[in-house]
C-alpha cells in the first residue's frame, strides 16, 4: 500500500510540474517566473473608440502609451483599414516610442494619409485596427500572438498590441427624433434579406429588424423613440444586395428610401 502511494504521489508531483510550465508558456505575465521573463507588456489608454463617419475629417486619435513594467525598449504601431471583415488598406508604420510614458496625438487625415488614402475613403463601418510590437530591454520582441484572449480581449486591461476604432454613422440631426418611427423593409424577391439587418441605436443601445424568410416581400416595424433621445440608423449588408430596399418615415413624416444595396449610413 505504502508503494502504490509512493507512486500516486510521484504521478501529481509531475502531472503538477508540467502544468506548471505549461501555464508559464501561456501566460508571459505571471509573476511567479521571474523579472527576468515578463513580457514587456504595454497598455495604451484615453482614446476614443468610436468616431462619428462625420467627424473622421478633423478627429485626433489621441492616447497614453505606458510601459507597465518598466522593461519595453521600444514600441511601434501599425495601422491597418478593415471592411466586413476585410483588410481594404495597410498595415502601415504609424509611430514609434522609445520612452515612457508617452503622449501621442494623430490625427485620421495623417492616419489615411500612412494608408494611402484619404479620410473621403473612411466609411461608417469601417474599423481601424492598431497593432502594436513591443521590444523588452532584453531584445525579445512582443506581438498580440504572444497573449492570451484574456488579455487581449479585455477592455481593462488597456493593451496595446491589438485594438480598434470603430466608425460609425453619425446620429440623426435634421428630423424630429422623439415619437414613433416606422421602417418598411423590402426584399424584391421575397425570401428575406439574407444576413442583413438594419439597426436603430437609441442612447448607444441598438436592436437590429431584418426581413426574415418567412415573411416574404416586406416587413413593418413601429419603433418609439424617447424625447431627448439620440438616434442613429445604419444598415449592416448581407447577401444579394440587389434585393434589398426599405422605406423610413419619422415622427414628420416621410423620411427617405433607401437602396438597392444600401449605404451603411441613414443620414
Amino acid at each position: 500500500m505504502k508503494n502504490i502511494n509512493k507512486i500516486i504521489l510521484g504521478l501529481l508531483a509531475v502531472s503538477l510540474a508540467f502544468i506548471s510550465c505549461e501555464d508559464e508558456d501561456k501566460d508571459p505575465l505571471t509573476v511567479h517566473i521571474g523579472d527576468a521573463n515578463k513580457a514587456a507588456y504595454v497598455r495604451i489608454n484615453g482614446y476614443q473608440s468610436i468616431v462619428p463617419v462625420t467627424d473622421v475629417p478633423e478627429a485626433v486619435f489621441s492616447a497614453t502609451v505606458n510601459d507597465r513594467l518598466g522593461n519595453v525598449a521600444s514600441w511601434d504601431l501599425t495601422v491597418q483599414l478593415e471592411r466586413g471583415g476585410d483588410i481594404i488598406a495597410g498595415p502601415a508604420d504609424l509611430v514609434s516610442l522609445s520612452s515612457f510614458p508617452t503622449d501621442i496625438s494623430i490625427t485620421y487625415d495623417e492616419i489615411a494619409t500612412a494608408l494611402g488614402l484619404t479620410t473621403a475613403d473612411i466609411s461608417a463601418g469601417d474599423f481601424v485596427r492598431f497593432l502594436g510590437t513591443a521590444t523588452g530591454k532584453d531584445g525579445k520582441v512582443w506581438t498580440f500572438e504572444n497573449f492570451s484572449a484574456s488579455i487581449t480581449g479585455q477592455p481593462e486591461q488597456l493593451q496595446a498590441f491589438n485594438f480598434v476604432v470603430l466608425i460609425k454613422c453619425a446620429p440623426i440631426t435634421d428630423a424630429t427624433v422623439g415619437g414613433t418611427w416606422i421602417a418598411n423593409l423590402q426584399d424584391s424577391y421575397g425570401d428575406g434579406w439574407d444576413g442583413a439587418f438594419l439597426t436603430f441605436e437609441i442612447d448607444g443601445s441598438g436592436t437590429d429588424y431584418t426581413v426574415s424568410g418567412g415573411q416574404g416581400f416586406e416587413a413593418i416595424y413601429e419603433i418609439d423613440v424617447p424625447d431627448g433621445a439620440e438616434l442613429i440608423i445604419s444598415y449592416t449588408s448581407g447577401s444579394f444586395e440587389g434585393e434589398h430596399t426599405f422605406d423610413l418615415t419619422s415622427p414628420d413624416g416621410p423620411y427617405g428610401s433607401y437602396g438597392p444595396a444600401p449605404a451603411p449610413c441613414v443620414n
